[in-house]
């Protein structure tokens, strides 16, 4: 009887044999890519109101004054601090003869995006009691800017607005900071007034 001379001959072969097979397949999968909880802040409205112009903007932000290179120009970013992201805005005194040049400005600036958007859709704004008209751009796909949006009197007054990451964003994850920013563009421009004093 060979069997019993080495009795660990035996269990070390079986430990070997279930070690082999009780290990499996050991591929690495790796995790996808996790993304930051993306909490929707409570916030009301409080008035803005400038020496040429007035609008309504969400308390959850900061507004940052810049100093303007040419007489008449008012510099603004309206920082989304939690979210990383801020709207530049911009007054210019105009003329009926600077206008043209200043809208075609504004237009390519909105479709200097085309090539990397998905979509680019307007919405046109008018609000005559007010004398208030304009165009808001709503840029979809993975691009540096998902809206822009300009407001005009047509004689004397513009005022443009976009708003960017100071990051690069996948859209798709920030979806619900783009909504929430673009609900307060739209606030904006469905309660700017100009200041004609």
């Amino acid at each position: 009887m060979t069997l019993v001379k080495n009795p660990y001959k035996y269990f070390i072969l079986i430990t070997l044999y279930l070690l082999l097979f009780s290990t499996g397949c050991n591929e690495y999968t790796p995790k996808p890519k996790g993304y930051n909880r993306i909490d929707n802040i409570e916030s009301g409205y409080i008035e803005y109101n400038f020496q040429k112009f007035s609008f309504k903007y969400s308390d959850a932000v900061r507004i940052d004054t810049l100093q303007s290179k040419e007489k008449g120009e008012v510099w603004f970013n309206i920082v989304y601090p939690q979210y990383n992201a801020i709207v530049y805005c911009t007054y210019l005194p105009i003329s009926k003869v600077t206008l043209p040049k200043i809208l075609e400005d504004s237009h390519r600036l909105a479709y200097n995006h085309a090539l990397k958007a998905d979509a680019i859709d307007q919405l046109i704004y008018k609000n005559e009691d007010l004398n208030v008209s304009g165009t808001l751009y709503y840029i979809a796909g993975n691009v540096a800017t998902p809206a822009q949006f300009y407001l005009t009197d047509s004689i004397s007054h513009f005022f443009r607005g976009s708003f960017y990451y100071n990051e690069k964003a996948d859209m798709d994850s920030v979806a619900p900071i783009t909504d929430f920013v673009i609900k307060d563009i739209q606030e904006m421009i469905n309660t700017f007034s100009w200041n004609n004093k």
